[in-house]
């Protein structure tokens, strides 16, 4: 696949993206950030996860595509390339990257976050405009360069460009409305 964006677009929108999870992560308690089953777009049927799970599945992807980079440099094929198009590896991937940090606090999960996202930033950031279309170093199915890779990782469908947030937290208003008004209902 290649970049259907320029590197300079996708930081801008990946800046985009943590500022709007920093904003959330500001605005929720501690108490909202962990209650259990307030996610409730863009997960698979059995999932019942808090806010702290979905900062779990972003910092995944976030740490996959850094992984995919990274062997991109070494001339490898990206395992993650493959990957996030079969199905059953990328459902696996999907609870893999929340059951691997659940062992965390909020508060080392909220750290892990900020780093991976700020090391994220800082990759694509020093990535050249022509590293960005650099066709595969690889042997590839169809055409590849750098920028596509990236997006076939973090922008898959239904996800708009370079934010993932929103497939899960449409409105953060309305989200954070939901779990204020679900403290003050009274319990049955």
């Amino acid at each position: 696949m290649r970049a259907t964006i320029e590197r300079t677009e996708a930081l801008r929108l990946l800046g985009i993206e943590h500022d709007a999870v920093a904003a959330l992560m500001a605005a929720l308690t501690e108490e909202e950030m962990t209650r259990r089953d307030t996610i409730k777009y863009g997960l698979y049927y059995d999932q019942e996860c808090s806010f702290k799970d979905l900062l779990a599945h972003l910092i995944c992807y976030e740490a996959l595509t850094l992984e995919a980079i990274a062997e991109w440099r070494l001339g490898h094929k990206p395992g993650a390339v493959d990957a996030v198009n079969d199905a059953r590896v990328s459902r696996a991937i999907h609870y893999g990257g929340i059951a691997d940090r659940r062992h965390l606090s909020l508060s080392e999960q909220i750290d892990e976050y900020r780093n991976v996202s700020a090391r994220l930033e800082a990759a694509i950031a020093d990535i050249s405009d022509g590293q960005w279309r650099e066709p595969a170093p690889f042997a590839a199915d169809a055409a590849t360069d750098l920028g596509g890779m990236i997006e076939s990782i973090m922008v898959m469908p239904p996800r708009p460009m370079y934010r993932h947030l929103p497939v899960h937290v449409p409105d953060s208003d309305a989200y954070i409305r939901s779990l204020r008004q679900r403290s003050r209902s009274p319990s049955v």
